[in-house]
């Protein structure tokens, strides 16, 4: 039942039954460590791919247990960091094409396997907005929209004017937008148990509540110890994204200093009546989310609530400590927040809060490829668009294990050199630092923002 409190996703889901732990001694050719939407992405591709290849995934708590189960719901097409004019002059519009079309990529294998598996997980085609703030005024959407038509994304989107936007949204504080026709809303943990129950029926051995407590690598074969089993594989794929520092076993090839997690913050209201969304005029029912160093995102869900994420509460974990699940400052303030940008919502009660890892690394780009030990592949770096990009980091994934020659082994994700975090003792107060120079440029918007917005700290 803990798992229940862990986000909207799992207090509102159908009774689940987990699969069985690792027992015993069992051999497969590739072992998927990671439950979330990367690994099983990856052990679906694997049997897609070679329906002969053994294949078995360890999950340590439930399927979804981290950011795939506990984010906002939306699929979105992002990708790297917010200044897209610094993104351009590093990677240049080629390259940059060929990531964000890898990103949409995933979005349109997740409809696809919905569509063909019959996959029951409140989809819904709806697009997204990318909502500019009036306190930061239009340059901001006016770089987005130069650099998607830079990169040949611009045939997707249909720019918004402010007063459009004051006649679709009740919100004193929003500008102009664009509209991305991409994407959409779904369940998320739904959609990961379904996966699971497709990756089973595809001869996939999927076992929760199967910790990696050791890996052990040897000429012939890779063991994996559990509480209560071995596991013996050719091929290891990691799929643990915020969680890889803490695998044992894999420290000589650079998996500590690969990514740093960070916590970010949720509130899920109760259901809005009828009254209160006409009050909102919100068109589509699409998500929203903040084109500003003042992010914010906010979800309409299946059943009439709003989910929003509030980044200005972002927490760097100390250490390894891995259970920040819920921020007391984000419960208390993000509803005053959610009624200063939506007015007609100031009765609106707030029912549950939960926190969840992301990754992130030092250049903002995902990683996905081969350790130095290249029967080891791995993925982590994903924060903000993970769901269609672990998706397609599954597939790719999934060619390097199968030594495929594929467009996505070739893709510059994968070939480029990957820039590492220093030692972990360095790179915590150092992204705590940088977070603190973010909250304070944030407090500055608030200010700014009329009515004002204000943050406590």
């Amino acid at each position: 039942m803990l798992h229940r409190s862990r986000s909207h996703w799992f207090h509102s889901a159908e009774p689940y039954a987990p699969s069985a732990p690792l027992e015993g001694v069992l051999n497969v050719d590739v072992c998927v460590v990671g439950g979330g939407v990367t690994g099983l992405s990856t052990a679906y591709h694997l049997k897609k791919l070679d329906q002969h290849a053994s294949v078995a995934l360890l999950e340590s708590e439930v399927v979804g247990f981290g950011a795939s189960g506990r984010n906002a719901g939306q699929l979105i097409v992002a990708f790297g960091e917010s200044d897209f004019k610094a993104q351009m002059r590093r990677h240049g519009a080629a390259k940059l094409r060929e990531a964000y079309t890898y990103i949409h990529e995933g979005i349109s294998t997740i409809e696809d396997l919905i569509n063909e598996h019959d996959i029951a997980c409140d989809y819904e085609q709806t697009g997204y907005f990318e909502m500019g703030l009036r306190a930061d005024g239009s340059e901001t959407l006016d770089e987005y929209l130069a650099f998607c038509r830079g990169i040949g994304q611009d045939s997707f989107l249909e720019p918004i004017s402010e007063a459009q936007v004051a006649r679709s949204f009740q919100s004193p504080y929003f500008g102009k937008a664009v509209f991305d026709r991409r994407g959409g809303q779904f369940n998320p943990l739904k959609y990961l148990r379904e996966l699971k129950f497709v990756v089973q029926r595809f001869g996939v051995q999927v076992h929760e509540n199967s910790p990696v407590v050791c890996i052990e690598r040897e000429p012939s074969c890779i063991s994996l110890r559990t509480g209560r089993g071995t596991l013996r594989c050719q091929k290891l794929v990691v799929a643990t994204n915020a969680y890889s520092h803490l695998l044992p076993g894999l420290e000589d090839l650079g998996m500590i200093r690969s990514q740093s997690p960070v916590f970010v913050y949720a509130n899920v209201t109760e259901p809005l009546s009828e009254s209160q969304w006409g009050a909102l005029n919100w068109p589509r029912r699409a998500g929203v989310n903040l084109m500003s160093k003042l992010f914010y995102s906010f979800a309409p869900t299946r059943d009439g609530r709003l989910l929003y994420v509030g980044g200005y509460y972002a927490r760097v974990p100390q250490g390894n400590e891995m259970s920040l699940d819920i921020s007391k400052d984000f419960l208390t303030e993000g509803p005053r927040h959610l009624a200063s940008f939506f007015p007609a919502l100031s009765d609106l009660r707030t029912v549950q809060s939960w926190g969840g890892p992301i990754s992130t690394t030092r250049d903002f780009i995902p990683h996905v490829g081969l350790l130095a030990d290249d029967r080891i592949g791995y993925a982590n770096g994903c924060w903000g668009h993970g769901m269609p990009l672990g998706t397609s980091n599954g597939r790719t994934l999934a060619g390097l294990m199968l030594n495929r020659r594929t467009t996505d082994s070739a893709s510059w994700l994968v070939t480029r050199k990957k820039i590492d975090w220093p030692s972990r003792m360095i790179v915590s107060p150092v992204v705590r630092s940088l977070s603190s120079a973010m909250r304070r440029d944030i407090r500055k918007i608030g200010r700014k923002m009329q009515p004002r917005l204000v943050f406590e700290k």
